[in-house]
């Protein structure tokens, strides 16, 4: 038993050495990542006042920026009309629920129907309101009566 507390003493200070010269190299590779880094940072400063000079890279160089802000923006309102789709989905119940045998292009006329439908209840809606408010000037007077709001902030 001492023979093989022994062996693993020997072995756990070998492997020990051995981490050492692991971490050694690995703070000399990070050395020269951090110096290959830093002369890539001055080379791209050195090529972007040269870029800048060229007109038409600045704006190439513009244009992409802003085409990665479009992009997401893009993504992010992707995901917002996902998460409501899912919203209204869920809250239809089992009428949109898909079954193993329909298409994917049948459960998306189903939802394109749905939101359709809440679209045209939607727009009766805004046009009862917008009805009401066309009726409002012309019993602007009993309003004011009723109401106690002055004319002008009916129209």
């Amino acid at each position: 038993m001492q023979a093989d507390v022994a062996k693993v003493v020997e072995t756990q200070t070998s492997l020990e050495r051995q981490l050492e010269l692991i971490e050694t190299h690995q703070k000399e590779v990070d050395k020269a990542l951090q110096s290959m880094e830093e002369e890539a940072e001055r080379i791209f400063q050195d090529e972007r006042v040269l870029l800048r000079e060229d007109e038409a890279a600045s704006a190439r160089d513009i244009m992409y920026e802003q085409g990665e802000v479009v992009e997401n923006e893009l993504q992010h309102m992707t995901e917002q009309v996902k998460s409501i789709i899912q919203t209204m989905n869920s809250t239809q119940g089992g009428e949109l629920e898909a079954t193993d045998t329909m298409a994917p292009f049948d459960v998306a006329v189903r939802i394109l129907d749905n939101q359709l439908r809440s679209l045209m209840w939607i727009d009766e809606k805004a046009n009862e309101f917008s009805n009401r408010i066309q009726r409002l000037p012309n019993n602007s007077t009993a309003a004011e009566r009723d109401s106690g709001i002055p004319r002008f902030w009916l129209s």
